[in-house]
C-alpha cells in the first residue's frame, strides 16, 4: 500500500508539473517574443497551441491504455513531455518556439489514464479523497503559477521556467518508473465497428453536446485572460509583474472559493440549482466586467464574481453531461476532453483576433464577454430545466 501512495503523489507532481508549466511561462512571453521578434497575437496563440496539443491524443488513449496496460502508456507519455519540456529553451525562433510548444501540450492528454489508474488500485473512499486532492492542484495553478513564474523571470531568463519544469517533470518520471504498478490491460473494447458506435451515440447525444459547449463557453474568458492578460497588462499597458500577479491572483480567487465551498457543502445543492445560480454570478460578473473596463478595480471585482460562479456551476454542469450519454465513461471522458480543448482554443483565438483589432485594450477583451455572459446563462438554465424534468420522471408514482 506504501508503494501505492508514493505512485500517487509522483502523479501529483506530473500533474501540477503540467499545469504550472503553462502558468508560469505566461508572465514571460512578452520576454519571449520581444526576443524572437514575434507578434503580440502569438502570445494568446502560444496557449491556444498547448491546449490543441492537450487534446490531439484523447481519443485513442483510452483504448491504447485498454490494450497494453495504463503503465507503459502513463511512463511514454510523461517521457515525450519531459522531452518537449526540454527542448522549448532550444528554440530558435519564434515559430520552433510555438511548434514545441503544442507537442509539450500533449502531456495533459496522459493525466487521465493516472486519473483512471487511482480509480482502478484504491478503494472507493482512498480514490475518492485522492481524485479530490488531484482536482485541487489544478484548481491552484492560475495563483501559483504567475507567481512564480514571475518570481524567476524577475531573477533570470523566461528558459528557467523550462529548466524547472524540466527538472521536476524528471523527478515525477523517475518516480512513476519506481512506483507505478503494471497492472493488467483491461478487457478490449471492442471492435472497430463497435467503438464508432459509442462514440455515434456519444456525440448525437444532445445534452453531452450542449453541456460541452455550454462548458467551453464559460472557461473560454478565464482561458482568454490567461493567454491574453500578459499582452493587455504587461506588453501594451505597462504594467509591473506585481500588477500582474494581483490582478491573476483577486481574479482567480473566486474560482477557488466556489470550488472549495461546493466541496464543504457536498450534496445540500439539486445540481439544477447549481447550474441556475452559478449562471445568474456568471452573467452577473462577466456582464458588468464588460461595462466596468475603464474602471480596473471594478473590472476586477466583476471577473471575481464571475469566476466565482463559473465554480459553482462547473462541476455540476460537467456532471450532468457525462452521464448523459449511456456509454463508457473513459470513451465519453475522451470525448469530452477533445471537444472541450477545442471550444478552448477556438474561443480563445477569437478573443486573440479581436483583441489584436484594438490593439489589445482592456476594453476588447471585455466587450468579447457580455455575449458569452448571454450565451452561457441561457444555456445553463436550458440544461437545468431538461436536468430537473428528467428527475421528476425518474421518481417513483405515489400509489
Amino acid at each position: 500500500m506504501q508503494r501505492l501512495w508514493w505512485f500517487a503523489g509522483f502523479f501529483l507532481l506530473y500533474e501540477l508539473t503540467v499545469y504550472l508549466t503553462n502558468d508560469m511561462i505566461m508572465p514571460g512571453m512578452p520576454q519571449v517574443m520581444a526576443e524572437f521578434g514575434g507578434p503580440s497575437r502569438y502570445i494568446g496563440l502560444s496557449l491556444s497551441l498547448y491546449i490543441l496539443g492537450g487534446c490531439s491524443l484523447q481519443i485513442l488513449l483510452g483504448p491504447l491504455a485498454d490494450r497494453i496496460g495504463k503503465r507503459g502508456v502513463m511512463l511514454g507519455g510523461a517521457a515525450f513531455f519531459l522531452l518537449a519540456t526540454g527542448l522549448v529553451p532550444l528554440a530558435q525562433s519564434a515559430t520552433q518556439f510555438l511548434t514545441i510548444r503544442f507537442f509539450q501540450g500533449m502531456g495533459s492528454c496522459f493525466i487521465f489514464i493516472g486519473y483512471a489508474a487511482v480509480h482502478e488500485l484504491f478503494d472507493d473512499t482512498r480514490a475518492v479523497k485522492l481524485t479530490t486532492l488531484m482536482g485541487n492542484t489544478t484548481v491552484f495553478a492560475p495563483l501559483i503559477g504567475p507567481v512564480a513564474g514571475s518570481a524567476i523571470i524577475a531573477l533570470t531568463d523566461w528558459r528557467a521556467v523550462f529548466v524547472t519544469a524540466f527538472v521536476l517533470g524528471g523527478v515525477a518520471w523517475l518516480g512513476l518508473l519506481r512506483t507505478m504498478p503494471a497492472g493488467r490491460p483491461a478487457a478490449a473494447t471492442g471492435a472497430p465497428p463497435r467503438l464508432l458506435a459509442s462514440y455515434r451515440a456519444i456525440f448525437t447525444n444532445r445534452t453531452f453536446m450542449l453541456g460541452i459547449l455550454v462548458a467551453g463557453l464559460a472557461i473560454t474568458p478565464l482561458t482568454a485572460w490567461i493567454g491574453l492578460s500578459p499582452a493587455i497588462l504587461l506588453q501594451h499597458g505597462g504594467a509591473s509583474y506585481g500588477t500582474y500577479i494581483a490582478w491573476q491572483c483577486a481574479i482567480f480567487v473566486g474560482f477557488v472559493l466556489s470550488t472549495f465551498a461546493i466541496q464543504r457543502m457536498g450534496g445540500e445543492l439539486s445540481l439544477g440549482r447549481l447550474l441556475r445560480q452559478g449562471g445568474v454570478l456568471a452573467l452577473a460578473g462577466l456582464g458588468g466586467a464588460g461595462f466596468a473596463a475603464s474602471q480596473p478595480q471594478l473590472f476586477i471585482a466583476c471577473m471575481f464574481v464571475f469566476s466565482a460562479g463559473f465554480g459553482l456551476f462547473n462541476g455540476a454542469l460537467v456532471r450532468i453531461a457525462l452521464t448523459a450519454t449511456g456509454q463508457s465513461m473513459s470513451l465519453t471522458s475522451a470525448a469530452m476532453s477533445l471537444l472541450y480543448c477545442l471550444y478552448i482554443a477556438a474561443g480563445l483565438e477569437l478573443y486573440n483576433a479581436i483583441c489584436e483589432r484594438y490593439d489589445y485594450a482592456l476594453q476588447a477583451y471585455a466587450w468579447c464577454g457580455v455575449p458569452v455572459a448571454l450565451a452561457v446563462c441561457a444555456g445553463l438554465f436550458h440544461i437545468a430545466r431538461g436536468h430537473d424534468a428528467r428527475q421528476r420522471a425518474a421518481l417513483p408514482v405515489a400509489a
